[in-house]
């Protein structure tokens, strides 16, 4: 579910709780702080999520009174459009509020900050300080990387600057916002935030979060820790470092050629190199950005939303947003990103074009995660045969739980399709018991 933030349960739950219909939250983002807009889904059981449908007293209760309640509980007012949809022989209501220009959204009877509320999953909680001050930024179209850092300018590393620019004067940094002049002294320059991530050997120190988390994890649930790692320094460091790291981490079926051991990636380097530098170019700094590695996926998680109006179902269309439009223009002249708006396209047609699953993005409050899964795509094989000699030439070596997932099937039928593959010799079983895996001929 995409879930973003609401503070509607505390809004609408007068017009519910005397009943054993809940609201179902939508896969859609719903309005509150971030003021995106978004809809509610009244008429659905908590618990099955089956459609229950509205009775007429609830109807008439919130056409009648939800709107002049949601009108007056919120600042800015916000203005909710009231419809039903119907399904078979019951109806749900649906409350769609329009995107907010002036946000952040709060409600008024605790004022702000205290009244502004993130959704996280089936979780409210408040929204904390550095997030409220990134949406009054927004409202002011200040960008967060070209506010200043606490630091003397002596921190930006002058090999890194010759790198980029010809000449190195404070009028030329000013102008491209790698330091500014302070307010109070107009003899004193401070950093930039895009200046230090850019520029600085070690931003962390003066950034909060300005890291990435890199961990392994044995098994598909995350509970026991292979390795971790955290990388620090400059951003064109921390995208080169995270990627040879995850690389390495992601390298499978290695074979002698020459002197040389060679391996075969589980996803093509392109989109990993792509994901990682999209989390790192567009990200918050509320958290770390975090690459976490199971035996069926890879996970990249942004701090962030996406910024701007994007559509999930639309990705990949070339549409542009920048949260941190400084640090994307200097990381083109470093030669980190080559065409703005082709990122998303890339990593999808180059995991099309190696037979693997889509990858799913997710927005989640203030963040998005990047999964890719380890499997084939199953609608470029018409028969369970040809999946599994695809799922074969991505792994080579299998276990009987993951033909048991990948195809959604009984542990029996598993085995039989195996035994298939077996008696036609393209694949031979090999150990005993839990140990068991079936590796391609």
């Amino acid at each position: 579910m995409l879930l973003s933030s609401c503070f509607f349960l505390k809004v609408i739950a007068p017009f519910v709780q005397f009943v054993n219909i809940w609201c179902n939250w939508c896969d859609l983002r719903i309005c509150g702080a971030i003021g995106v807009g978004g809809k509610l889904v009244i008429g659905v059981d908590d618990k099955t999520k089956i459609i229950v449908g509205i009775d007429d007293a609830i109807r008439d209760r919130i056409y009648d009174e939800f709107p002049n309640s949601l009108y007056d509980a919120t600042s800015p007012s916000l203005l909710a459009e009231i419809y039903e949809k119907r399904f078979n022989d019951v109806s749900v209501i649906i409350i769609e509020i329009p995107y907010s220009i002036k946000k952040p959204v709060f409600i008024k009877s605790e004022g702000m900050p205290n009244g502004i509320y993130l959704r996280a999953g089936s979780n409210t909680r408040k929204a904390a300080q550095e997030y409220v001050e990134d949406l009054l930024r927004e409202n002011k179209r200040i960008n967060y990387d070209e506010e200043h850092v606490l630091a003397d300018t002596d921190i930006l590393a002058s090999v890194n600057l010759k790198r980029v620019f010809k000449r190195i004067d404070k009028d030329v940094l000013v102008s491209e916002k790698i330091i500014i002049r302070s307010s109070a002294n107009s003899e004193k320059y401070y950093p930039t935030v895009a200046g230090a991530l850019l520029f600085c050997e070690k931003p962390s120190l003066y950034i909060h979060e300005a890291v990435v988390r890199c961990t392994r994890f044995l098994g598909i649930d995350g509970r026991d820790i292979i390795q971790t790692e955290e990388i620090e320094g400059p951003l064109e460091q921390q995208i080169e470092t995270s990627f040879q790291l995850i690389k390495s981490w992601l390298m499978r079926e290695y074979k002698l050629f020459g002197a040389k051991l060679q391996g075969k990636m589980i996803i093509p380097e392109v989109a990993l190199r792509e994901a990682i530098i999209n989390a790192l170019i567009h990200r918050k700094y509320w958290v770390p950005v975090k690459i976490t590695l199971y035996d069926d996926r890879l996970e990249i998680f942004n701090p962030g939303n996406f910024p701007g109006l994007l559509d999930l179902k639309h990705l990949g269309d070339g549409t542009t947003y920048l949260r941190n439009p400084h640090l994307a223009r200097i990381a083109r002249r470093f030669g980190i990103i080559e065409k703005l708006g082709t990122g998303i396209r890339l990593i999808l047609e180059s995991c099309k074009k190696a037979g693997i699953r889509r990858p799913e993005f997710i927005e989640g409050a203030d963040s998005v995660k990047v999964i890719f899964y380890f499997m084939p795509a199953e609608d470029l094989y018409s028969s369970d045969e040809d999946k599994l000699l695809a799922l074969f030439n991505l792994k080579r070596e299998i276990q009987l739980r993951e033909v048991e997932k990948y195809l959604n099937v009984s542990r029996n039928t598993a085995t039989r399709k195996l035994n298939q593959l077996i008696k036609k010799g393209k694949v031979r079983r090999e150990g005993k018991g839990p140990s068991v895996k079936y590796v391609i001929l």
